[in-house]
């Protein structure tokens, strides 16, 4: 986590320079000097200090004033430049001229020598002289207010060089208060300072840092050129956010956009690159692209080793560590062990022996060696590496929990369940607790599918093999929330508002959190696109201002709605059901498949109304994530399919001792998350298969009935009909178009079955209450206008398109056809899931027979996360959802077969295994035994 610290040896303030102009022949340009911007390029500042500062230091008739100051001005030049030793020469004689007087120069003296020392080493006397600065500033009164901040920048940068993580975050934020409240200082400076205090509250895991780091972020869009190079500590905050909310595709183009920066300001060799090197490879392995999460650590590591670290001495062992857990992640398990050994000598020659990095670095590498069965080294090194920890961080840092996990798991392999199961279970709850607030509580959206695995994997091992399944069960829940479950809480805390009469207020949150979310979104991107010109800089701003706006409004609302309503956020969390109540609101034909992948291993617990059996497959979760992988590519297009994989995803799913509970029942039902979520199950083969010919391949979907659980912790209240029994069907637009967003938009096939769908299935259905809203009908303000939750059928025949698919469009959304007497978004023809998730729904059924409907929201987001959950949100108690874009001949036959069979009273799920059963063996549809054809529709249950 440290390499989310900018390098912070340029995290400085500095004020304006007010000493009188000496009668020198160059004096005339001091005041040019005093103005220019000490955080610009180095090279450049260095260079045009040097050669101001020549005649002058030459000439002996110049006061001791100005060649005070002018040797100051290099100094802190050469400091900029990392040329320290000569820098501390210019301060050492910039002193002697000034002696002891309580001057503006004399204070920013003392803070700039107290920096440089800072990096050469020598602490005791840096810590004296940035003490003097803030005495002797405080003295001066608010006249000093800028030599105060620079001075505690100075003192925390000791204390960051130190370890002292509480009195850097101090120090720092003292500095930035200070900075936003003068009139006089310069913006490059204040974001430096901004920056430093959010990013080491974000490393202490402070719960006031988001608001931290949009201040610093805010501040600097609106007063800094994007190219500045004071734009990458903005661009390293922002992007930690994102990766802390689990955003790796948000994050990604901020982390190259900042390593482009560096690059270009700083050369290859720098150690701003190296932390934007760190973070390109920690979002990429977050994202599951690991090999090139591997090569990117290791050109951080090499980098490591060759840069100036100063008091960054951690970085080379650190970056092995970081290198050998991508490594680990790929099942090169002693190779892993061997790197992380390597990173932990080099962190114990470069540091102090209690230093907490080496702490961190024992705890990986105990890590690895208990996967390879080493478990006496493993249990000595975590125990001395969580002593460390202790020692260097706040209680409840998520690393010392993450550590404590690891002893658990350790203990539990030596056998010893009674130590390892209170101390896992201690860890896992402050855990989950402070992500679950975090979630129920911030504007944005909270993507936990890669932030609670890393946690609860140790936890879940050790419950297991304690034979303690109630707890299991429950961590197995929580490693499988997904948005969706996040969006059930905050439905349910909602509709409990709204009964206690704070409807409005909660109308007035939902609708200012869309809008910060919109906003962020777009100077997000705005932030990504580098260099820009002077209007969108404009418009930057602009969005700024009205990010500030939206912010009040929720921070308004909130405070409200916890004021009369209390209750409220503990309402918005997810609350994992018991094992007893998951049993009892199972059919005796049902069974729950909850499927996991730990780094070595795969688990799979079955629960059924009468028994629970859990097994595990010895598997890295990289290798089963690309088994899934392969399965999806071979599925999307008729043609080759990857048997191979569809039979060994099955045998990782259902290991031998499972499969007896598996054959007694013949409905089964997954979470919305986990590895096969951007894939049907339906479509595994219990068996070898041999050969293109796919007519009588053994799927699964040939035994049994798949449905997908919106949200595992409802289990046990699932909703009942609603009894609505009109029917909607929305589609076949009008405004299909060759190239949907210009040249560089989306080609779209025409969609010239989705009436004839869109008919048949009202047909199927029967109802006398129908409505069709097609062609030039099929608008955004008919879509809002008709009676919503009249409808228990909504069926959708048009195109579903993802978030950046289309230039501009930021999240996923239906195509229907443009209005032009309609104003703003309604009017586009794009119905999108923000807009979706403020319809009032009543649905038992909503058919999205279009393209992709149940991806995510982005390349990196989970599957159901997009239209699905805003559907849910809205209303809806089951979808049916297309994987990948579907041939519409085949949409229509399983929609409509589906909803036929469905009327006749089958269930929903066994309505739909029938379809495709059907339609496998339906000659008239060409290629319909392959599952790019049959395999992409599932049934979601909310």
């Amino acid at each position: 986590m440290r390499s989310l610290i900018k390098g912070m040896s340029a995290l400085v303030l500095a004020g304006a320079l007010v000493l009188p102009v000496s009668l020198s022949a160059q004096s005339a340009t001091i005041a040019e000097m005093r103005q220019r911007d000490r955080l610009a390029p180095p090279d450049g500042e260095l260079a045009a200090w040097e050669s101001f500062a020549a005649p002058i230091l030459a000439n002996p008739n110049d006061g001791d004033d100005l060649r005070a100051e002018v040797l100051l001005g290099r100094a802190i030049a050469r400091y900029y430049a990392r040329d320290y030793e000569a820098a501390w020469r210019d301060i050492a004689e910039a002193g002697e001229l000034l002696g002891d007087g309580n001057s503006h120069l004399r204070r920013e003296q003392l803070a700039y020598g107290s920096l440089i020392l800072t990096d050469l080493g020598r602490l005791e006397e840096a810590g004296e002289l940035g003490t003097s600065g803030v005495n002797m500033a405080r003295q001066a009164g608010e006249v000093a207010a800028l030599d105060l901040a620079l001075a505690h920048n100075a003192l925390g940068y000791l204390a960051f060089a130190q370890n002292d993580l509480a009195a850097a975050e101090s120090a720092f934020c003292q500095a930035a208060d200070l900075g936003f409240g003068a009139e006089n200082a310069r913006p490059s400076m204040v974001v430096s300072d901004a920056s430093s205090c959010g990013a080491v509250k974000y490393y202490l895991e402070r719960s006031d840092t988001i608001p931290a780091i949009r201040r610093a972020r805010d501040y600097a869009v609106a007063n800094l050129p994007q190219d500045h190079p004071r734009m990458g500590n903005v661009l390293n905050t922002s992007y930690a956010v994102l990766m802390q909310y689990g955003r790796y595709a948000e994050a990604l183009p901020l982390i190259r956009r900042h390593l482009e920066l560096e690059r270009q300001l700083r050369g290859e060799d720098d150690p701003y690159v190296y932390d934007a090197l760190s973070m390109l490879a920690r979002a990429l392995e977050f994202l599951g692209q690991l090999e090139e999460s591997e090569a990117v650590f290791a050109a951080a590591a090499d980098l490591a080793l060759r840069m100036e670290r100063n008091n960054r001495l951690y970085t080379a062992g650190i970056s092995r560590t970081n290198l050998a857990r991508v490594i680990a992640r790929q099942g090169r398990l002693q190779e892993a062990a061997d790197v992380a050994r390597q990173g932990v000598l080099q962190l114990e020659a470069d540091l102090e022996p209690d230093d907490l990095h080496i702490g961190s670095g024992q705890a990986q590498l105990a890590d690895h060696l208990s996967r390879l069965g080493q478990h006496d080294e493993a249990l000595e090194l975590v125990v001395s590496g969580i002593a460390l920890l202790e020692a260097g961080y706040p209680d409840g840092h998520s690393d010392l929990f993450s550590a404590r996990l690891i002893h658990a798991r350790i203990l539990s392999q030596l056998g010893q369940h009674d130590q390892a199961m209170p101390l896992a279970s201690e860890a896992a709850e402050a855990i989950t607790g402070g992500l679950f607030d975090l979630a129920a509580s911030e504007t944005e959206l909270v993507s936990l599918s890669q932030v609670l695995p890393m946690f609860l994997g140790d936890y879940l091992q050790v419950a297991l093999a304690a034979g303690d399944m109630e707890a299991g069960l429950r961590v197995a829940q929580l490693r499988l929330v997904s948005e969706l479950t996040l969006s059930n809480a905050r439905i349910r805390a909602g509709t409990l508002a709204r009964q206690q009469g704070l409807g409005d207020v909660l109308d007035r949150l939902e609708a200012a959190q869309a809008e910060v979310t919109r906003l962020e979104v777009e100077l997000a991107r705005s932030q990504a696109g580098g260099v820009q010109s002077e209007d969108t800089l404009v418009d930057s701003a602009a969005i700024i201002v009205s990010l500030a706006d939206a912010r009040q409004a929720v921070e308004q609302a909130q405070q409200e709605l916890q004021s009369e309503y209390p209750e409220y956020l503990a309402f918005a969390r997810p609350d994992p059901a018991s094992l007893a109540a998951l049993q009892s609101a199972l059919s005796d034909d049902e069974l729950l498949v909850l499927p996991m992948t730990l780094r070595d291993r795969a688990i799979t617990i079955l629960v059924a109304r009468d028994d629970v059996q859990w097994a595990q497959t010895p598997v890295t979760g990289f290798a089963v994530e690309q088994l899934a992988s392969r399965l999806r590519a071979s599925a999307e297009v008729s043609g080759y399919f990857d048997n191979a994989a569809a039979a060994q995803l099955y045998d990782v799913l259902f290991a031998e001792e499972l499969r007896p509970l598996l054959a007694s029942k013949s409905q089964l039902l997954f979470p919305s998350s986990g590895y096969l979520a951007r894939i049907s199950p339906a479509m595994l083969l219990t068996a070898a298969h041999e050969g293109e010919d796919l007519s009588d391949a053994p799927w699964l979907l040939r035994s049994h009935a798949v449905e997908v659980l919106a949200d595992l912790t409802e289990i046990p209240s699932r909703r009942t009909a609603s009894g609505a029994a009109g029917f909607l069907g929305v589609g076949a637009p009008s405004a299909v178009t060759a190239n949907l967003g210009g040249e560089d938009g989306l080609d779209l096939p025409p969609l010239p079955r989705a009436l004839d769908e869109l008919e048949a299935l009202a047909n199927a259905l029967g109802s006398s209450d129908q409505l069709i809203l097609a062609r030039e009908n099929a608008t955004e303000p008919k879509l809002t206008a008709s009676d919503l939750p009249s409808y228990g059928v909504i069926a959708c025949a048009t195109h579903g398109l993802l978030g950046g698919e289309v230039p501009g469009l930021s999240e996923p959304a239906l195509l229907l056809t443009p209005d032009e007497a309609a104003s703003g978004s309604a009017a586009d023809g794009l119905l999108t899931a923000s807009e979706i998730a403020t319809l009032s729904l009543n649905a038992d059924w909503v058919i999205l027979s279009a393209c992709e409907t149940a991806a995510g929201a982005s390349a990196g987001a989970p599957g159901y996360s997009g239209l699905a959950r805003a559907f849910v949100q809205a209303g809806a108690r089951s979808l049916m959802l297309s994987h990948w874009r579907v041939r519409d001949d085949a949409a229509a036959f399983l929609s409509v077969e589906t909803v036929r069979r469905s009327g006749r009273g089958e269930g929903r799920a066994q309505a739909l295994r029938q379809a495709q059963l059907a339609l496998m063996g339906n000659a008239d549809i060409p290629d319909a035994a392959h599952p790019a054809i049959w395999a992409p529709f599932m049934m979601l249950q909310n």
